[in-house]
């Protein structure tokens, strides 16, 4: 049968390619400490052909950004044997993003395309990003998987973000909507209450099944309650079903949605939205790349709140991104 491999804690991050320099390194330039982690834990001999930094712009926390982006460009400039390439980009305009990652593919992408070595750290990516990142390299680039590295946060119970500016289905995440079926909603919850229920409010679902992470991050069971405190209207709702998700096990998200999946298809249309862990948004991938006629909801925030800036950063992951037989 097939089992889903836990995520590994990793202290130092080593070269995928055992004969020479790996060949893309891409990560992101957020507000959040967390993002420098992965370069950091970079071993001395680590080396890479080229990297690439994303720079979300955010006007409240520029300073922030800008602190981060110096770091990370300083410690990959000793490891990037050929060049640091720099994409800076709107927060609400991951196209425009990934149109500029396009444009400098041919210099910085991987020479032989069907034995890539590339790393992807994903802790500082919002997610509608990380998804249409990811649809980049695999869907359309028709490349393996990258490896995969995701720092987590220390725990705060306090709200990540404020207001609704924006609903929007995820470019390349369209699905295929039957309007004689009835839809039901797959949300997975946790800190952004508003986002999720504004969700739940414009599609006004006949069912919506509540994906909360449990068993918590190091078995912190404050974490699981502030989450249910958060999102206690959306889950007092009559027609809402809360079932259990993992939280850094993209390949065990899948599954979830798979089982959901098998209930609901003949009968419904399944739209989701992820608004839990990024390891969890990944999982969402897994399952659109098996199930392209499923949609992908995203609602964008008004604002990020400061208690980003008062998390430290966890461990750093390894993801898993495939079953293991047994």
């Amino acid at each position: 049968m097939d089992t889903a491999e836990p995520s590994a804690e990793i202290k130092r991050l080593t070269r995928l390619n055992e004969y020479g320099p790996d060949d893309l390194f891409i990560c992101c330039a957020s507000f959040e400490e967390r993002c420098l982690a992965g370069a950091s834990k970079m071993e001395r001999n680590y080396r890479t052909n080229f990297s690439t930094i994303f720079v979300i712009e955010e006007p409240l926390y520029k300073k922030q950004v800008d602190t981060n982006l110096n770091s990370l460009k300083s410690m990959l400039g000793t490891k990037s044997s050929k060049g640091i390439f720099v994409i800076s980009c709107q927060r609400d305009g991951p196209v425009e993003g990934i149109a500029q990652l396009k444009g400098i593919w041919n210099q910085c992408g991987p020479r032989d395309l069907e034995n890539p070595y590339i790393t992807v750290d994903i802790s500082g990516f919002t997610k509608i990003y990380l998804l249409q990142l990811l649809n980049y390299l695999i869907i359309d680039l028709k490349l393996g998987f990258p490896r995969l590295i995701h720092t987590t946060q220390t725990y705060l119970p306090t709200k990540l973000t404020k207001g609704v500016a924006q609903i929007t289905t995820i470019p390349n995440f369209y699905g295929s909507i039957l309007l004689e079926k009835q839809t039901v909603l797959v949300l997975f919850l946790g800190f952004e209450p508003e986002r999720s229920l504004a969700v739940w409010k414009h599609f006004n679902p006949a069912k919506t099944i509540a994906l909360i992470t449990n068993p918590p991050r190091d078995g912190n069971l404050n974490y699981l309650k502030y989450a249910e405190k958060n999102n206690s209207y959306l889950l007092s709702q009559s027609s809402v079903e809360l079932r259990n998700v993992p939280a850094d096990n993209p390949y065990a998200a899948k599954k979830v949605l798979e089982a959901i999946y098998e209930e609901i298809r003949a009968s419904s249309n399944m739209i989701i939205g992820p608004f839990g862990t990024k390891p969890q948004a990944v999982g969402v991938f897994l399952f659109c790349l098996e199930h392209p006629k499923i949609q992908v909801i995203y609602s964008l925030p008004v604002k990020y709140t400061r208690s980003y800036l008062w998390r430290k950063p966890g461990p750093t992951l390894l993801l898993p991104l495939n079953p293991v037989s047994v």
